[in-house]
Formats: C-alpha cells, structure tokens, sequence
C-alpha cells in the first residue's frame, strides 16, 4: 500500500517550532539540528530550522519500509543548485545510496524517485537549503492472527502446526495445543513452552505484538520471552513478565522485530491471543 505524508497532521508550528520528532503514517521523522523545524516555506513545505540538514526517517514500531520518492524545492529564487543525498540502511544491514540536484535560482517543487530503496529499517536525507513535502512510502499493512479460524480443536488438540495468514506456528510440546482459556485464549497443551513462528520459504516478516494473559487468578508473575531471528543470522530479543494474580490481557508489543526470518516465543504459564505482524 502506497502512503504519501503531507506534513499537515499536526506538523510542529513556527519557525522554530518546539523541538520534537513527528510522526505521521507509521513513520517518525527527526533531524540533525535538535528536531527544530520550520514551515510553512514556499510551496507550502516544510523544513528544519537550521540550514543544511540531516533528515532522518523510521518506522515507528522499529520494522521495515520502502521509500518511494520525496519533494523538495530551493527555499527562495536566490538558491544555487543544492545536492541531496539519500542513504538507505536496510534490515539485512545493507545500504543503497542516491543522489539528486536542485535547479539553479528556481523554487519549483522537484519529485526525487531513487529505485532500490526497499526493506530499508532507516532512510537518511541529506539536504542543502531546501524544503520539502510529499513523502511518498509503502508501508505494510498489520495483520492480526486471532487464532480462530481452525484452530486445533481440544485440550490436548491433535499434535499438528497452525497455520494462518502465511505464518506457521509449532511448538515444543509436541505441536499440542489447548483452547478455551480466559478471555478467549489460546495456548500450549503442556507449559512452559516454546512457540516458534515462521513465514513461507525465503519471505520475511515484522513482528508488532502478542497479547497474553494468565489462565487463572492463582497464576503469579510470568515471564515472556521473544527472539526474533532474522536471515543474515543476527537475532532480537525482548522479556516481559505479567502480573502476578491477574488474568488480564497485557498487550507485549517490543520494538526493532522487522525483518524475521522466525520468531521465537519462550512462554511461562500464560495464553496467547492476537498476534501483530506485517509482512
């Protein structure tokens, strides 16, 4: 799904404004000159208070996107030719660079469209005295697992994987599974165990969150462990732990799981409910 950001959703007023990222469409911008921006510049763009600048872009929730093309325009009809520099660091940890020049003494909007800069976990924007409007991205759309579409019946449930919107879950026990609990949960047959998620052959996947819960009020603390697992060999990791005595659903949502190639989830006496992901 194509996106373009506009910079109108509550973009920073004044010039300078105060200092902060901003976020738009899944995406935080920040820049070299201590998040300071500026706007509104000709053509209505926006830029940063400080002159030239670094433009940094990321996903929000730490996964994955591809940069499609950005806008920019000389600030004033005085403006020599300005070079723009995009850097784009991918999730493998590979980089794609591209450079692009602004016409001499002209303030027309100019669209910069570099090919290859997919998969990209950060984009850096080095500019010179411009502005700039109209990021235009594709992000991937969440997908949410809600374990209810043939799930395995019973508790023990016939040992067999899962297998839902192109992810395949198994487990240590024996890919036995139990349903029915709490809150509409779904679980392990034996715990603590592990779960491990995995895409098709050779595709990749951003994990964004899984909600737990504990089966009963007796149930103290648990902790939760995810390892993401990504195909150059690297790996994730993030713990959490639920309350003690409480069978309320904690949503587990850690940050930087983009790009896996399976996701490991050591689970203590808990149920599981609506995993995020995208791919």
């Amino acid at each position: 799904m194509t996106t373009t950001i506009t910079f109108q959703d509550n973009f920073p007023a004044g010039c300078p404004s105060a200092s902060g990222p901003y976020r738009e469409a899944g995406l935080v911008f920040t820049n070299s000159v201590g998040n300071a921006w500026c706007s509104p510049f000709v053509n209505n763009f926006v830029g940063s208070y400080g002159l030239p600048f670094q433009l940094f872009v990321s996903r929000d929730d730490g996964g994955a996107f591809d940069f499609k093309s950005l806008q920019v325009c000389n600030i004033n009809t005085a403006i020599t030719p300005q070079t723009i520099t995009f850097t784009g660091t991918r999730a493998d940890g590979s980089s794609v660079s591209a450079q692009f020049t602004t016409p001499n003494a002209d303030e027309s909007p100019q669209t910069f469209a570099p090919t290859g800069f997919d998969d990209l976990a950060s984009l850096v924007a080095s500019m010179g005295f411009v502005a700039f409007d109209n990021f235009v991205f594709e992000g991937v759309t969440a997908k949410t697992v809600l374990f209810d579409q043939d799930f395995p019946q019973g508790c023990p449930s016939a040992a067999t994987a899962y297998v839902s919107q192109g992810l395949t879950f198994t487990n240590s026990r024996g890919d036995q599974w139990c349903s029915g609990f709490v809150n509409g949960f779904v679980g392990v047959y034996i715990t603590p165990s592990t779960v491990t998620v995995t895409p098709a052959a050779g595709a990749t996947f951003d994990f964004l969150s899984l909600q737990v819960c504990n089966p009963n009020p007796a149930i103290p603390a648990q902790g939760v462990t995810f390892t993401g697992h990504r195909p150059d060999g690297s790996t994730v990791s993030a713990s959490f732990s639920t309350p003690a005595n409480n069978t309320s659903p904690q949503t587990l949502a850690p940050t930087g799981f983009g790009g896996l190639s399976s996701l490991t989830i050591d689970l203590g006496f808990v149920a599981f409910d609506n995993f995020v992901f995208a791919d």
